[in-house]
């Protein structure tokens, strides 16, 4: 059987304050799922599947503001899946943190 999840993924709790928005500052939702491949985020707001896209991940309490380019591949209940495209060294750094910050309160996926 192929293994589809390349990347571990962590929950991450409302309170956290990880959100995600346009490079404009448009807010499109709160990050629920994230992980170095790619995240999800509630949002009421339609994507092309497969049209590539810039976005900012916003955690408020790290102080990160790291623009990204991610492709949207699903959508579930209230949730929209993104996967990255390429992230750069400090992408990937400032995405670790905030993997690591919420997998050491045991909400891994």
């Amino acid at each position: 059987m192929d293994e589809r999840r390349k990347f571990e993924r962590v929950n991450i709790p409302a309170n956290a304050k990880i959100h995600l928005r346009t490079p404009s500052g448009k807010q499109i939702g709160p990050v629920r799922i994230l992980g170095r491949g790619g995240l999800m985020a509630d949002t009421q707001e339609s994507f092309e599947l497969g049209k590539k896209m810039e976005l900012v991940i916003v955690d408020e309490a790290e102080g990160i503001h790291r623009k990204v380019t991610a492709f949207p591949r699903y959508r579930q209940g209230p949730g929209v899946g993104f996967e990255f495209h390429h992230l750069d060294a400090d992408a990937a750094v400032e995405i670790g943190v905030m993997i690591g910050k919420h997998y050491s309160h045991g909400t891994k996926k």
